[in-house]
């Protein structure tokens, strides 16, 4: 039996260990970038996105990110017709007296960072303002397309939240 004996200079092995250094850290680094980079994708899609509505003459800056409290279905006294539907994703109904219900878009008025205005009149009531846009309106005071403002009063003491002072649904 032959033995072969193979030496390995000791220079040799630290300039392996060296660069096994070397490619470990740059790993790291590269690491660390691509976590920046997923955090900073993950807070910029998770910033409320704002834009910039003209009504009246008026530019508003809205959002569709809404206060849960306000979602729903508002009912003329609390009872029945006529209606307003506001649904998380920003669509909706709006239904005049003695007519059929029209579709709306809706926003809510923010600043442009997309904190949500609200005007405080006490701890217990509180309003928002939504920007409203009609989407097949039926008869002249709601054409298609126009835009419009809609106070919806939150009503803690009362339990309750309204829109227009007459239609109503519990807050919960």
């Amino acid at each position: 039996m032959i033995e072969l004996k193979i030496v390995v200079p000791i220079s040799f092995k630290l300039e392996s260990l060296k660069n096994r250094n070397i490619i470990n850290n740059q790993m790291k680094k590269l690491s660390l970038l691509f976590i920046f980079f997923i955090a900073v994708v993950h807070f910029t899609q998770a910033q409320t996105k704002v834009e910039s509505i003209e009504v009246m003459g008026n530019t508003y800056t809205v959002s569709k990110e809404f206060p849960q409290e306000i979602i729903g279905k508002y009912l003329y006294e609390g009872k029945g017709e006529p209606i307003i539907l506001l649904n998380n994703d920003g669509t909706g109904l709006f239904q005049p007296h003695m007519n059929d219900p029209i579709k709306i878009r809706f926003w809510i008025d923010c600043d442009e960072q997309g904190t949500i205005r609200k005007r405080v009149g006490s701890e217990e009531r509180y309003q928002y303002t939504l920007l409203i846009q009609y989407m097949d309106g039926n008869n002249g005071n709601y054409p298609v397309g126009k835009y419009d403002l809609m106070g919806v009063m939150v009503l803690k003491d009362l339990g309750r939240v309204s829109i227009y002072g007459e239609r109503y649904k519990p807050l919960k």
